[in-house]
């Protein structure tokens, strides 16, 4: 990225900087957008949770500052994704510009090789409002994009190519401690917060986080289906059983959020309860074809995870799973609307009719993206 949004590719510093702003504007309005969808997510499942929201949140942050600063690694949501580089070619300087701006924005599409943004994505959605997690999450895209400022002085080639030589060899430690710098912010002004919180109920954190996890499995399978079924092909499985599972498997965890906000959190937490023996059952089967390494397409991330630690994974969720199951609290949050009235039924036939025609539009679109053409 920062290869392309230098002085010597936009053919100056004045034109290099409007390409800059047009990119920080990109990944700050995505940004905004994703952080919405997380409050109003939030809210969906019972946020704000008042104090235990606020430890976990504490916890969590404690958790990735750690780890930026020990060898271990924590669980990183992440699709993995490039930026099309087709974009530059295909669209002109300010659209190419904000476009790969945009696909900065929402974090766990692309790169993450930190995990502040977790932190900052859990605070969104503990937040339980769209303008909350709209402000929370707007200064990750901001930072983002204005990341290509790096670059200012990139006005040939060889300064160009000595900047990206410099980015790769650059050491790590100061990234990781800036990274751990922010998190313990976050986690001490969550511990803070937390004394003046109202008591709030632990049984609903547990099943909003049942939820979420499920819908993250579920989302990065559907989004990565290729990736899914390379995979399911890992795992040597029957070729009916290999065909069942690769639909299957995502649209059982996608039930879990469903029974959630369905209003049935003691049914959700059975059903994931089941879904984690089977797959524990299958991480021991896969085991004795693998050394060590079984493949994993839950979370968008490492193509493969240690066997003992995908066990503790599914021990920690099925805990999680057994507390709902046995004290969530069943109540809808979702509150569905009656059958239309009359003087309704015409306003709802042209909604119904405008949303069609804009999901057959982007349908379209994407198509046309995806080949690089014009419509």
């Amino acid at each position: 990225m920062v290869e392309t949004i230098t002085p010597v590719v936009n053919g100056g510093r004045a034109r290099w900087l409007g390409t800059l702003v047009l990119h920080a504007l990109g990944a700050t309005v995505t940004a905004v957008a994703f952080g919405a969808a997380l409050g109003w997510f939030g809210g969906l499942l019972g946020a704000p949770w008042g104090r235990p929201g606020l430890i976990a949140l504490a916890a969590a942050a404690v958790a990735y500052g750690l780890a930026e600063l020990s060898r271990r690694r924590l669980p990183i949501p992440q699709l993995r994704r490039q930026v099309p580089d087709w974009w530059r070619t295909f669209f002109g300087r300010p659209v190419a510009a904000a476009l790969y701006g945009a696909g900065l924005g929402v974090g766990f599409f692309t790169y993450l090789a930190h995990g502040t943004f977790v932190v900052v994505a859990f605070a969104a959605v503990a937040g339980g409002r769209p303008g909350i997690g709209a402000s929370v999450v707007a200064p990750f895209g901001l930072v983002r994009g204005l990341s290509a400022a790096v670059a200012w002085r990139s006005d040939t080639p060889e300064r160009s190519r000595a900047l990206v030589d410099r980015l790769v060899s650059a050491s790590e430690v100061r990234r990781k401690a800036a990274n751990a710098l922010v998190t313990a912010a976050v986690g001490v002004a969550a511990a803070v917060a937390a004394f003046r919180a109202p008591r709030g109920e632990w049984p609903a954190l547990a099943a909003a986080a049942l939820a979420s996890v499920f819908s993250w499995s579920a989302v990065s399978k559907a989004v990565g289906a290729k990736r899914w079924r390379r995979t399911l092909a890992a795992h040597r499985l029957p070729s009916a059983a290999e065909r069942i599972a690769s639909w299957s498997v995502p649209l059982g965890e996608a039930f879990v959020p469903v029974l959630v906000l369905m209003g049935s959190a003691r049914a959700a937490g059975a059903w994931s309860l089941s879904l984690l023996v089977v797959f524990s059952m299958e991480l021991v089967r896969v085991r004795r074809l693998v050394d060590g390494r079984v493949p994993c397409g839950c979370f968008g991330g490492r193509d493969a995870v240690d066997v003992r630690a995908a066990l503790v994974r599914n021990a920690g969720l099925g805990l999680l799973a057994t507390v709902v199951a046995l004290f969530g609290l069943d109540r809808p949050a979702i509150r569905w609307p009656g059958a239309p009235g009359t003087a309704d039924l015409v306003p709802f036939v042209l909604a119904l009719v405008a949303v069609l025609a804009t999901a057959l539009t982007a349908w379209r679109a994407s198509s046309w993206l995806a080949e690089g053409r014009g419509a």
